[in-house]
């Protein structure tokens, strides 16, 4: 099997990246996503997560882009109404990680979504960490609703500050292998160096 390229999420940053870093919206079921505000001032609107996709779809938010990997905490399998979207594309990315993949796939839902087209992006493996990346890719004042396991929703907002920390964060992931896609997401930097490696 073909090594892994991209980052690799280190232990030490769990805690840290398992807090909400947009507004939280406490509660559950479908109507929560009713009340996220940012919605109505978006330019595309990603959701990352089964449910969370299924819910916008269903209350009618018509999200430009989901990203969901056919699992959930609640249950086995959400129909999120795969029909909905235009076109799907599929990658590979193992938890724990940003695979030069998962980066390359999700340039390609953003290049479809800002083209008018609604696009479903299929991860074999887990998406948790797809925000990330969606930060750094997404144009500004897009906005990405993930799930906050066992709260509610979380509305990031992309604006240039959150653009800035979201690099940060991805600086202090572990680099595992290089990729194009990995250069340009992380502007330029072979930040090997950074971490004294």
């Amino acid at each position: 099997m073909e090594q892994l390229k991209g980052l690799r999420l280190p232990e030490e940053m769990r805690e840290e990246l398992a807090k909400p870093h947009g507004r939280l919206y406490k509660g559950e079921g479908d109507e929560l996503l009713l009340k996220v505000e940012e919605v109505k001032d978006c330019k595309l609107l990603c959701c990352v997560g089964d449910l969370v996709s299924a819910s916008a779809v269903k209350v009618g938010l018509n999200p430009d882009i989901a990203v969901v990997d056919g699992k959930t905490l609640r249950e086995d399998k959400v129909d999120f109404k795969s029909d909905f979207f235009e076109e799907k594309i599929e990658t590979f990315n193992p938890a724990g990680y940003i695979t030069c993949e998962l980066i390359s796939a999700l340039k390609r839902a953003v290049d479809v979504a800002v083209n008018g087209r609604k696009v479903l992006v299929f991860v074999d493996g887990e998406e948790d960490l797809a925000v990330m990346p969606l930060g750094i890719i997404l144009p500004e004042k897009s906005l990405i609703i993930y799930g906050q396991p066992h709260e509610g929703v979380v509305a990031l907002m992309i604006e240039p500050n959150k653009k800035v920390l979201i690099l940060n964060l991805l600086k202090r992931m572990e680099r595992v292998g290089e990729c194009e896609e990995l250069v340009e997401l992380t502007g330029g930097d072979s930040f090997g160096s950074l971490r004294g490696e």
